[in-house]
């Protein structure tokens, strides 16, 4: 059962026309590669997203990407020193706040699931967190790495697996944390411009519990799809000043024409089908992303609102933006008894995971 979701965000708010604008300084952009990036800006579905760096803040005294002397481009060493700076940071303040909103004593924590694709360090978050919070040494731990915006969904199927042999009572923790500013990436390709002004920063910390008697979501069922000859289409490669992404212009279009059938497919053989889904959160990878899915499972405007908002609100926060989109559907959309939720995240491979859940 999930029985709560909290966020964390870093304290830089940039808006997208200021983003843009950063951006074009940054990537010395020619007037074809500046247009790119207003139309990214323009048709990104984003209002605003949070970041670690401050770069974007005017009143913001150090910045990451430049000196008094002008623009710089850290090596992958500093920007993993920020990232396991700002990942124990967010991570402690979302995990801070369900143990306190859910009264949870952490010394009741059997199992600790973390999560992130944008950095490393050893020993990891997970010995941090059980460090800071007292949880037991006991404490069962996986660390999901390198697995893309898809990868809280598979947290779901490590929850899943383990809970039918849990004792009442039972909680797992599952914490993901994606910085994904510090990979700034400035040459003017089409997959940076894109990665540079729809990923942003955030944390999401969600408890489960063995528990019949709580309120919440059950994990109904989880599945893993991967489609054949579809590597060249979404990657996450570590370089030398940072990681590197590779996003093709046709996910849009795959989503539409393969993963859309393909999950209504997958919805059916599991006794769920797509008629019977009441709410959906899916991964708010981009608005283009978004309107293929809401196109090919033909939803209506309501049914897409929460993956939208956060969308519009956070950006692209690649695996802990699922998290985000189940806070804003237990938080602010009625649910009833036995509503089922159905959640969707895609990453590297290509991959598509899926959670459905029902309401209690």
């Amino acid at each position: 059962m999930l029985v709560s979701i909290t966020t964390a965000s870093p304290p830089y708010k940039v808006s997208q026309p200021v983003a843009a604008t950063e951006l074009k300084k940054r990537m010395a952009a020619t007037p074809v590669a500046a247009r790119m990036i207003d139309m990214a800006a323009h048709h990104s579905g984003i209002d605003q997203r949070f970041l670690v760096i401050p770069d974007g803040d005017p009143n913001a005294g150090k910045k990451f990407y430049s000196n008094g002397e002008g623009y710089v481009v850290p090596d992958t060493r500093s920007r993993m020193e920020e990232y396991e700076r700002w990942s124990k940071t967010l991570a402690t303040d979302a995990v801070e706040r369900i143990l306190n909103e859910t009264n949870t004593d952490p010394a009741r924590i059997d199992r600790l699931i973390t999560i992130s694709c944008t950095g490393f360090f050893a020993p990891g978050l997970d010995q941090f967190l059980i460090s800071r919070f007292g949880f037991p040494l006991s404490t069962q731990r996986t660390h999901i790495g390198f697995m893309g915006c898809a990868a809280s969904l598979i947290g779901f199927q490590s929850v899943l697996s383990s809970m039918p042999a849990a004792s009442t009572g039972h909680k797992t923790l599952l914490v993901s944390v994606e910085l994904c500013s510090l990979h700034l990436q400035t040459e003017s390709t089409r997959d940076n411009i894109l990665a540079n002004m729809v990923f942003a920063d955030g944390c999401a910390a969600a408890l489960f519990e063995n528990d019949s008697t709580q309120h919440g979501l059950e994990i109904l069922s989880t599945s893993s799809y991967l489609f054949p000859k579809s590597s060249q289409y979404m990657g996450w490669k570590i370089g030398n000043t940072g990681f590197e992404m590779i996003l093709s212009s046709d996910l849009p279009k795959i989503i539409l024409n393969d993963a859309a059938p393909k999950l209504m497919e997958i919805l059916e053989d599991h006794g769920t089908p797509a008629g019977r889904i009441a709410h959906w959160a899916l991964h708010p990878g981009g608005r283009a992303i978004l309107d293929a899915l809401q196109n090919g499972l033909q939803l209506s405007d309501e049914q897409m609102h929460p993956s939208r908002t956060v969308l519009k609100t956070y950006g692209n926060l690649s695996s802990a933006s699922i998290l985000f989109v189940l806070k804003e559907i237990l938080t602010n959309v009625h649910l009833k008894r036995d509503d089922l939720v159905c959640a969707v995240a895609f990453g590297p491979g290509l991959t598509m995971e899926t959670a459905v859940l029902k309401a209690c």
